[in-house]
């Protein structure tokens, strides 16, 4: 009687055991073969990281062996076309920053970046943020198809600090270049040969409209006129040549002005201005600067 309960119970568990297989097998079936159909789509639509991955995981063992071939010759082939990309941080020094991480379009692609790997992308434009710290820097990269282990890198220009303040250093050490004296003409030399100047273009202007005033009937170097005593012409000759001497007069002391002040000016006594203020770059470890010394 127990042996005969023995075997169905064992009947029976073999039974269950053959239709959970089948279950399973027939689930696996449906999983490689969605997975074939989705990579395909992700293949077409450019979305070569997803499509590899898709068709890797139907070229397992469990799958059917017509989707496990297809599955495994796309994946060869995404993996010959995948692009992939490396990353760099440094600080001002040219230092690296390994612990830096590395977002690819807002994923999170690396947590640091001393392992040297290259990470799968798909062709276009990225934008690429590194973030070490509580500093960020985005980098705009297009990748193309195939593009292997190629370089994104980033400074941290406020990173690294102690080579910053190398660099300043070296500035201050440099001599600063001191401007030569300053020589100054005396004003008024400048102010009489201004003067001079005009006399002479006045003066000059008002000598030749006093002779253009002298009558046709008058000569300027006889001092007579073709007129009988009395006629008028006589006073305008006489008026004409007084315009005309005082122009000159004034056009005279015009050059004699210009000339003075041209000797004053040459030789006049001149003021020398030392430039007594200097300005020289200054650094400590924390801070940088310009100092200014000397009387303003």
């Amino acid at each position: 009687m127990n042996r005969t309960a023995r075997t169905i119970g064992l009947a029976i568990a073999l039974v269950a055991a053959a239709v959970t297989t089948a279950a399973a097998d027939d689930a696996s079936k449906e999983v490689c073969i969605d997975a074939h159909s989705k990579g395909q789509d992700a293949k077409d639509q450019g979305k070569i990281s997803l499509a590899r991955k898709l068709f890797l995981s139907c070229a397992q063992s469990q799958c059917p062996s017509l989707v496990q071939g297809d599955c495994a010759r796309f994946a060869d082939e995404l993996g010959r076309t995948q692009p992939t990309l490396s990353f760099v941080a440094r600080d001002a020094s040219g230092a690296d920053l390994p612990d830096t991480t590395v977002y690819i379009d807002g994923v999170l692609t690396v947590t640091r970046l001393d392992d040297g790997k290259a990470h799968d992308v798909d062709p276009g434009a990225h934008t690429v943020k590194f973030i070490h710290g509580t500093k960020e820097q985005a980098v705009t990269v297009v990748v193309g198809a195939g593009e292997k282990g190629r370089t994104v890198s980033t400074t941290f220009l406020d990173v690294g600090v102690p080579a910053v303040a190398a660099t300043a250093q070296k500035a201050a050490d440099k001599p600063v270049k001191k401007s030569g004296p300053k020589v100054t003409r005396p004003l008024g030399a400048k102010v009489v040969i201004g003067l001079g100047g005009v006399l002479v273009l006045g003066g000059g202007a008002l000598g030749v409209l006093g002779l253009m005033r002298v009558p046709d009937n008058c000569s300027v170097s006889t001092h007579q006129c073709a007129a009988p005593p009395g006629d008028p012409s006589f006073a305008d000759a006489s008026s004409a040549i007084q315009m005309s001497n005082l122009g000159w007069i004034a056009a005279g002391v015009g050059v004699a002005a210009i000339a003075g002040g041209m000797v004053w000016y040459i030789g006049g006594k001149k003021t020398v201005k030392e430039d007594n203020v200097v300005a020289a770059p200054w650094v400590t470890s924390d801070s940088a600067g310009f100092a200014v010394m000397g009387k303003l």
